[in-house]
């Protein structure tokens, strides 16, 4: 086989992706691979131009690097940058660019081969915003504890006067402030042990733990006027990292209440139960809402990192930080969720093997 047939074989047939141009961006030539990465069939992506399909963020600093290579100051680059599909969504690529010169047939093109790093992309994001989270942690729980120092002091304050001043409206106001100001004190003293993480599992009460949530939001449930009904038909002991299984607890609360814009309620129940997969006993968690649901597309990317219904104001983590969570602790999720205007609503259960962090975690699912 000639020389030339091989070449044009490898470059139809490679798995990465190949697109030759001009200086200028127009499309020569494109392999099958290249088209499947900016999603396009290839007879429309010839004769296009590739900075029409470049994210406007990156063609700047694209078109300034290809200038060098075209006037020999720079003997090729490689460049990661964004392709806009045809629906509208991104794909990020590494380009390693280079010019045809002599001894090709059409010298003076230039040859980009291409690679789709969405994966690794949504990964270091992914890493990026545990970070940013970690961080947002430290600072909050020095926060709290700050904060609870004078509180403790104001509640010595008020026992104090109380003791000084006779029954009457007076003594009840402070009463009052006692009151407010304790439960203020139990938020944060929930809040400093949220962001306390112990260095290896061990044994809490899971009911404990839900409640220590419900404490958090006492405000939003008020502001929301969201009911919330608790039930617990044991107090079952699971072998847990606690910071985390209270994170999950947190995000899927969390998420009831914006299901509930107009308020409604949300029941939790924690009881002890069987893992059909592996016989082992453990403890179920339910948390059910009335919220207005879940579509069917919104329950098949549920876990999927960055899959977000709640635009710029979501992160798109939530769900799949819990997902990582449960399966962590050799947990399994389950999701029923009904859209209706006047009977929708949410239910997640979550199931733990007593010994939940140790051993080799399953996954979880979704029904």
């Amino acid at each position: 086989m000639p020389q030339h047939r091989q070449l044009a074989d490898l470059f139809a047939h490679a798995s990465t992706g190949f697109a030759v141009t001009d200086g200028k961006g127009f499309v020569v030539d494109v392999n099958k691979a290249f088209a499947r990465i900016v999603d396009r069939a290839p007879a429309k992506i010839r004769g296009a131009n590739l900075f029409e399909w470049t994210h406007p963020e990156d063609q700047a600093r694209h078109l300034a690097l290809l200038e060098q290579l075209l006037a020999a100051e720079i003997p090729g680059f490689v460049i990661e940058k964004r392709y806009l599909r045809p629906d509208g969504s991104v794909v990020w690529v590494r380009n390693s660019i280079s010019v045809m010169r002599e001894g090709q047939e059409q010298p003076g093109h230039v040859l980009c081969i291409c690679e789709d790093i969405s994966d690794r992309k949504r990964a270091e994001r992914a890493l990026a915003e545990q970070d940013r989270l970690a961080s947002i942690g430290k600072l909050t729980s020095s926060i709290i504890h700050e904060i609870n120092n004078p509180l403790e002091a104001v509640l010595n304050l008020i026992y104090l006067a109380r003791q000084l001043v006779p029954e009457g409206e007076v003594s009840g106001y402070l009463a009052r402030a006692e009151e407010e100001l304790g439960r203020a004190s139990e938020i944060t003293a929930e809040g400093l042990r949220f962001h306390r993480q112990s260095a290896s599992p061990a044994p809490v009460n899971v009911a404990d733990l839900v409640q220590s949530v419900l404490t958090l939001f006492r405000g939003r449930f008020r502001e929301g006027r969201v009911e919330v009904e608790f039930r617990k038909e044991d107090a079952p002991q699971l072998k847990c990292f606690p910071g985390e299984i209270r994170q999950a607890f947190v995000n899927l609360i969390g998420n009831a209440v914006e299901s509930m814009p107009t308020g409604g309620t949300i029941k939790v129940r924690v009881r002890p139960a069987t893992d059909w997969r592996t016989s082992e006993s453990g403890v179920r968690i339910t948390i059910a809402d009335t919220g207005v649901g879940m579509s069917d597309r919104t329950r098949q990317h549920l876990y999927d990192a960055f899959f977000t219904t709640k635009g710029s104001e979501g992160s798109g983590l939530g769900l799949w930080v819990t997902s990582n969570i449960v399966s962590k602790h050799r947990g399994v999720i389950h999701v029923r969720s009904r859209c209706a205007a006047k009977s929708g609503g949410t239910v997640f259960s979550l199931l733990f093997p007593y010994r939940g962090a140790e051993g080799r975690a399953p996954g979880s699912q979704a029904a």
